[in-house]
């Protein structure tokens, strides 16, 4: 096997590793919850009701399909950005290096502002103006003509920054509104697992990517695979997911101030 194959059953073999540790976690945290349940339709008065225990099973069936989901849409593109530009598209160096460049000063640029809006105006809105941006983003790479490429860039700069920020506060408000820290979910189990399924969907997105580009002959077909994932994380975000918002729109603008003045120095 040469370095590349050795590298990736090295990854197959310790994400499955990983996925199975936390198959384990989840089995006994499905015990302890049919166990808060028994207690509760035993009048335990210790135990927690039985409407907590189901919003904690409801909480999970809406968010990790979504965290995979949108996760895989971003996997799925990351290998195949600079070949695409450089190799099918047979741009200049220089001009593949603005692209990214750009992409990386419109994340940089939008972090300032981008919390408070979501605070401001909804997670869930900006969990599914994420899917929209990304979506135009993926389309972009269908024109040829640099200034869509340059656009497309920075709306995936941006979608990448919404990305980071906005489903991770979504869920720990949701998480908190719905009073489940009083049930056996805890959030250092959320975030595990989410650490886990990023792993996982990571190698997994590679190689179906990649089966993707030799199917069809272009490294385009990635991104479209992307589009695939967030159409049904955009169904689920709006038929399921409740809004949620930041607690003082005085302190994000404040933040968003202070973020500025120390970025221009």
């Amino acid at each position: 096997m040469d370095f590349y194959q050795v590298n990736l059953l090295a990854f197959v073999l310790l994400n499955g590793s990983m996925a199975y540790r936390q198959y384990r976690q989840d089995k006994r945290l499905e015990l302890s919850e049919k166990m808060q349940q028994f207690d509760s339709e035993n009048s335990d008065p210790d135990s927690v009701d039985t409407d907590t225990i189901y919003s904690a099973k409801e909480f999970k069936n809406i968010f990790f399909p979504v965290y995979v989901l949108v996760w895989g849409a971003d996997w799925l593109q990351g290998p195949f950005i600079y070949t695409l530009y450089k190799d099918e598209k047979k741009l200049p160096e220089e001009i593949v290096a603005r692209l990214f460049t750009t992409g990386f000063l419109a994340g940089a640029l939008s972090a300032l502002f981008v919390g408070g809006l979501a605070d401001r105006f909804g997670r869930r809105n900006a969990c599914l103006a994420y899917c929209a941006i990304t979506i135009l983003s993926c389309l972009s790479v269908l024109s040829n003509n640099i200034n869509v490429l340059f656009a497309g860039r920075a709306l995936g700069g941006l979608g990448t920054t919404l990305m980071y920020t906005v489903f991770e506060a979504w869920m720990v408000t949701e998480y908190n509104q719905r009073g489940l820290e009083r049930t056996s979910l805890k959030l250092s189990a959320i975030f595990g697992r989410m650490i886990t399924l990023s792993s996982v969907v990571a190698v997994l997105a590679g190689l179906v990517g990649q089966v993707f580009v030799e199917w069809t002959g272009t490294k385009s077909s990635p991104f479209f695979a992307s589009i695939c994932c967030l159409v049904p994380a955009s169904f689920i975000i709006s038929t399921r997911w409740t809004e949620n918002y930041g607690n003082n729109s005085n302190d994000n603008q404040t933040t968003t101030k202070e973020s500025l003045k120390l970025l221009l120095g």
